[in-house]
């Protein structure tokens, strides 16, 4: 991986952080509407802020919610 996709994924997992923050639990989707990232940067993010135990998932039905732990 290059240390610009790195860089970008690190800004894009910022980006989702801050929307969190700001809105509490959320789906993919809004967290997409919320942050202006496109669906895959937006499951990038999730990943990075999960491998960090930032984020915690809830699924509701066949739905799954976002927040950050703590």
């Amino acid at each position: 991986m290059s240390a610009e996709f790195n860089s970008a994924m690190g800004v894009s997992a910022g980006k989702l952080w801050k929307a969190l923050s700001e809105i509490g639990q959320a789906s993919a989707t809004r967290l997409a509407e919320a942050t202006g990232l496109d669906r895959n940067e937006v499951q990038r993010a999730i990943g990075w802020l999960a491998r960090e135990d930032k984020i915690r998932v809830e699924r509701k039905g066949k739905n799954e919610f976002f927040s950050l732990i703590g």
